[in-house]
């Protein structure tokens, strides 16, 4: 046989091998799976007075997907960083709902004069079931984005007048429309006492609020009779933490003006700034803690191309996950070691003074997917010190696949998180 003879059978040998190759590959791959709830979270959170959590929770776009079924309704919480903010509402409602049945309240609530106030908080996106909430997608955390002006949500035009600014704030997640003067002072003085979000995203403590707020309002009944709730377990400052007091003190178009003139004062191009502000998916509180901690970062280069992938966000939890990650790199440089530059080619990732890489996910559970594969031997991010910080954890062959690619995982909350 001559050699033209052998080359087809040796090039459906060789295409054959490659073949098995690739499908073995994909094979080897994890899928997300289902994991006991007390795998994720602390027992504390899982079960209370008022509330448990479903035993078995989803792993989706590497969040788990808690179902909270409180005496107020079923809540869904996408993340553990939500689920402790869900949990520590469900404690608000139950004082709100005492001190709704109390002799005074009813007192005060029978002179009350009608509430102007729409019923349910604003949501941006899928109009679903009010009690159980929206679904959104974190998208592929891992991916590489595209940053191009077409890539970032449209900016405003010009600076508007006062109208539209208040017009502004309605659009945002979280938000909702009063039209009696002072009353908005009155609900963020409430949610202040309670410790928290005033633009929770939560439509039935939103409503709790708006009624029990009007009634102080209206009917002069004291906030002094709500008592604060007291949260049975410590938690990190996150994202869906009020982590600035003015978010409770100042009125909400006076916290955007400030977060605006800060995104300036550090650079930012008012492009970026444009399209950050005007992006709905992030409620006025979790804007004002992407600020504050891209402005921590004082002295690092890069703020204004994160700036640029958080206008990005198209979705509302997408939109959480990035404050958070920022949130994480502040941290990281206050507590652990300074950074040089930050940048976001998908996802947020740091160079430390020292040369080394970070990437921060505030993730709760990472099995080794193709993405997640292709992720970790990206040519580009290359250095003698590869540091991937989680705030949940690796699956046991993604931690083995990270470390032979030459990765460090930790996971652990950054000190002083």
């Amino acid at each position: 046989m001559t050699c033209r003879t052998k080359l087809p059978a040796m090039t459906v040998l060789l295409s054959g091998v490659g073949l098995a190759a690739i499908a073995w590959a994909a094979a080897s791959y994890e899928k997300p799976p289902v994991l006991k709830a007390s795998e994720l979270a602390p027992a504390t959170m899982l079960k209370g007075p008022h509330f448990t959590v479903d035993a078995r929770v989803p792993v989706i776009e590497l969040l788990g997907h808690f179902t909270i079924r409180s005496d107020f309704g079923v809540f869904e919480a996408h993340g553990l960083d939500m689920l402790a903010v869900r949990v520590v509402e469900v404690g608000a409602l139950a004082e709100l709902e005492k001190t709704s049945k109390t002799d005074v309240f009813l007192k005060a609530a029978g002179t009350a004069a009608a509430r102007p106030v729409k019923a349910a908080v604003n949501i941006v996106e899928y109009p679903v079931d009010t009690v159980r909430g929206a679904p959104a997608a974190v998208g592929r955390f891992f991916d590489r984005v595209k940053l191009g002006a077409q890539h970032i949500t449209s900016a405003g035009k010009g600076e508007g007048t006062t109208e539209e600014k208040t017009a502004e704030v309605t659009k945002r997640v979280g938000s909702v429309t009063a039209d009696a003067l002072g009353y908005e002072d009155e609900r963020r003085a409430l949610a202040k006492r309670l410790g928290i979000d005033p633009y929770t995203t939560n439509q039935v403590l939103s409503e709790k609020l708006n009624e029990v707020a009007w009634v102080a309002f209206s009917g002069r009944f004291g906030l002094n009779v709500v008592v604060s709730v007291v949260v049975p377990f410590s938690m990190a400052i996150s994202a869906t933490s009020v982590t600035n007091d003015m978010v409770w003190d100042m009125k909400p178009a006076d916290v955007l003006k400030l977060d605006e003139q800060k995104l300036r004062n550090m650079g930012i191009g008012e492009s970026r700034v444009a399209a950050l502000m005007h992006n709905p998916l992030y409620s006025i509180t979790s804007l004002t803690a992407l600020v504050d901690a891209l402005e921590s970062l004082k002295g690092v280069q890069g703020r204004d191309r994160v700036a640029a992938f958080a206008a990005a966000a198209g979705k509302e939890d997408k939109a959480r996950l990035i404050v958070a990650a920022v949130q994480m790199l502040s941290r990281y440089h206050a507590k652990v070691g300074p950074l040089a530059r930050v940048d976001a080619p998908g996802p947020l990732v740091a160079r430390t003074r020292a040369g080394g890489i970070l990437v921060p996910a505030p993730l709760d559970y990472v099995p080794w997917t193709r993405a997640v594969a292709t992720f970790a031997r990206r040519p580009e991010l290359k250095a003698k010190v590869r540091t991937a910080w989680l705030t949940g954890t690796l699956s046991p062959r993604a931690k083995q696949e990270f470390a032979a690619a030459g990765w460090t995982a930790r996971e652990e909350p950054i000190p002083g998180g």
